[in-house]
């Protein structure tokens, strides 16, 4: 009987602490709730649902491979013209992938070849460049334009 008892007791006390405890997390996400603006929540409900259905290669790792492809390019000139080549489509391959995502038109994907299609790449550059991606690795102080 004093076993149960005591069982009873202590089934009680662990019960009343839990509820103190979820209480209080309950009363602090309700009081968070009030104090921020109904947009601001609005708006952090929009970016975990984004985050959550996100698809394909993040744009972050989309620039930097345009980088490293873009500097292999510029030191390829000792490769042979199959390496060039190659490297040219993987770069025109991210081209098309980071056009696709920020929805800019291209022709990169019509077979074109010499000055017309160096003149598309510069083109898609400058667009990318002015959404905002880096394509050229930051300088350094020492070196020159």
């Amino acid at each position: 009987m004093l076993i149960m008892a005591t069982l009873l007791v202590l089934i009680l006390v662990g019960y009343r602490r839990v509820a103190e405890r979820a209480g209080g997390a309950i009363r602090s996400i309700s009081f968070g709730r009030i104090e921020r603006p109904l947009e601001e929540r609005r708006e952090h409900r929009r970016n975990v649902r984004a985050l959550k259905n996100q698809r394909g290669i993040p744009i972050e790792r989309l620039g930097a491979d345009l980088r490293r492809l873009r500097q292999l390019i510029q030191q390829s000139e000792h490769h042979s013209a199959t390496q060039q080549v190659a490297l040219r489509q993987a770069y025109d391959t991210v081209l098309v992938d980071t056009c696709r995502m920020l929805s800019i038109e291209h022709e990169l994907d019509r077979p074109t070849v010499g000055m017309e299609r160096d003149i598309e790449r510069l083109r898609i550059e400058a667009e990318l460049e002015a959404h905002g991606i880096v394509l050229s690795p930051p300088r350094r102080h020492d070196q020159n334009a």
